[in-house]
C-alpha cells in the first residue's frame, strides 16, 4: 500500500473512533445519576438499551408524581403541579443530555433552578 493510501486509511480510522466515542458519550449518564453509580440496567431494565427507560422508571426511585409534587409545592409555580398535566420526567430532566425547563419556554418570568 503506498503511502497516500495509507495516510488517508489511518485518517478515516482516526475518524470512525472519534465519531464512535461522541456517540458512545452521548448515552452516557450525567449528574447525580452519574454521581449515584447508577448504570443502564437500573432504568433500563437491560445491560444495553436499544430504546428509552419505561416512563415509570423515574418513578421505582423518586416517588409518584404526587411526591414529586409535594417536595416541589414551595416553589412560586410548582412544576410537577402544573396545568399541562403530567408530563413524562424526561421532559424536563436529561438524564443523558443536559435538562431544560418546559416551563421556561412560554413562561419566561419563572425562575427555576436545574439540578
Amino acid at each position: 500500500m503506498n503511502k497516500l493510501k495509507l495516510g488517508t486509511c489511518a485518517a478515516a480510522l482516526i475518524a470512525g473512533v472519534i465519531l464512535m466515542s461522541a456517540g458512545a458519550q452521548a448515552h452516557e449518564l450525567s449528574g447525580k445519576h452519574a454521581r449515584e453509580g447508577l448504570k443502564c440496567v437500573d432504568c433500563h431494565k437491560v445491560d444495553k438499551p436499544v430504546s428509552a427507560a419505561a416512563p415509570d422508571a423515574c418513578m421505582e426511585c423518586h416517588g409518584d408524581y404526587g411526591k414529586v409534587a409535594a417536595l416541589t409545592k414551595s416553589l412560586h409555580a410548582n412544576p410537577h403541579d402544573s396545568h399541562l398535566g403530567r408530563l413524562a420526567c424526561t421532559k424536563c430532566h436529561g438524564i443523558h443530555k443536559p435538562s431544560e425547563i418546559v416551563c421556561l419556554e412560554c413562561h419566561s418570568e419563572f425562575e427555576f433552578k436545574l439540578k
